[in-house]
């Protein structure tokens, strides 16, 4: 799919909104998003500095307003166009809208074998080999935070967790999700576009990988660059191969379960960050600077 208007020319800034979903595999049919539970105000996209928006949604759910994006932007796409810049388009989009807050999640495989189909995973870490994707998305997309350290001590925001742990817990209680709720994890990303073997399998799981899937960590890395705070709500849709066989439709179902319980969740959150999510979270945005590593006691530059 591509956007079927014109490009606006720079970015059509609402400072009303200023939380994004960043839609991934946990969140069901990428364009069925909210369907029936939240209004839907229409759709946008502009020239961002690194390139074409891919399509923007823009929602509303229970008076508070959100961008949404689906499938990390992988819709608009170019064909033939390579892997690695529809997630630095995306992110420069949410970053130049002025959005400070997102949520994402995947479908993943699950490394640990006590993990099922089903179960929800509040992932806390993460780690990324054979990166295939720009590291940097600031120098990707042509911006820069001088003066602004986006340190990974703690990957992800805080106060989003948060909420997205105590509206899972709670949505779990309501509705007798079968399920296990697990409130943290250790994300595991490899190579995009195709699943792993056994052999990596086993090396992730003694690396102290959890669950593995193909974006999750770079969304972490992108937002905290961008000072945006991310919250990701993780599933399981199959074991990780080699851990206990599966089929596409067992995996076709669980994504359908995981869905229903996950996008409520998410919408419930959303209904939160005004009031709960708002105070100062450096662990999330970056702590501020002064000087840099070879001049201490210098003024702050863009290097």
């Amino acid at each position: 799919m591509s956007s079927v208007f014109a490009q606006q020319p720079e970015a059509p800034k609402d400072p009303a909104i200023f939380i994004a979903v960043v839609g991934g595999t946990s969140f069901g049919t990428p364009l069925e998003f909210g369907d029936g539970m939240v209004e839907k105000l229409g759709s946008f996209a502009f020239e961002t500095k690194a390139g074409p928006s891919p399509t923007i949604y823009k929602m509303k759910y229970k008076g508070v307003p959100f961008y949404y994006i689906p499938v990390y932007g992988l819709l608009d796409k170019k064909p033939g166009e390579a892997d690695d810049m529809y997630h630095v388009r995306t992110w420069t989009a949410l970053y130049e809208l002025g959005v400070t807050h997102a949520i994402g999640g995947a479908t993943s495989g699950g490394i640990d074998p006590k993990l099922d189909f089903d179960d929800i995973v509040m992932i806390d870490d993460f780690m990324e080999f054979r990166a295939e994707r720009p590291n940097d998305v600031l120098a990707a997309s042509g911006h820069s935070r001088p003066g602004i350290f986006p340190n990974f001590e703690v990957p992800l925001s805080p106060s989003i967790r948060a909420l997205l742990i105590d509206e899972a817990h709670k949505r779990k209680e309501a509705t007798g999700y079968k399920g296990q709720i697990r409130d943290t994890g250790t994300f595991f990303q490899f190579a995009p576009a195709r699943f792993e073997s056994p052999a990596e399998i086993r090396a992730m799981g003694q690396l102290g990988g959890e669950l593995t899937s193909m974006n999750q960590a770079t969304c972490i890395v992108y937002a905290r660059q961008f000072g945006i705070r991310y919250g990701s709500i993780c599933s399981i849709s199959n074991p990780a191969v080699g851990v206990r066989p599966f089929t596409f439709e067992q995996m076709q179902t669980s994504v359908q379960n995981i869905a229903a319980f996950t996008v409520p969740v998410v919408l419930e959150t959303i209904a939160r960050i005004p009031e709960e999510a708002m105070d100062p979270e450096p662990s999330s945005t970056g702590d501020t600077f002064e000087g840099n590593y070879l001049d201490p006691d210098g003024d702050t530059t863009d290097v």
